[in-house]
């Protein structure tokens, strides 16, 4: 599958990879402190208002702490565990981007 950037900086880029009718969620983070997070939050919360009609998955390979800021700070909420195809069990995040322009 193709990733494709929509949110892209010096310090991170996030890509989205569109499987069937869902888009999965990506990032790279190239330098993380407080302005960035906060400027990142500005940037994502203005790209999912401008995208409502999606809902967006996301499934780590790495599940740790960071992660677990991340899908909060996201608005991201764990919907099951999922076994992939490589024999893995790997949580399976779900963010509506409708339910967050609500808010």
């Amino acid at each position: 599958m193709t990733k494709y950037p929509v949110i892209q900086t010096e310090h991170y880029i996030v890509y989205v990879e569109p499987v069937q009718s869902y888009w999965f969620i990506h990032m790279d983070v190239f330098k993380w402190t407080k302005t960035i997070r906060q400027q990142f939050l500005s940037d994502w919360n203005d790209w999912t208002e401008q995208h409502k009609n999606k809902v967006l998955l996301a499934m780590p390979f790495i599940d740790d702490t960071k992660m677990e800021k991340w899908t909060a700070m996201t608005g991201f909420k764990l919907i099951e565990h999922h076994k992939c195809t490589d024999g893995v069990v790997r949580k399976l995040y779900k963010f509506s981007c409708a339910a967050a322009g609500s808010k």
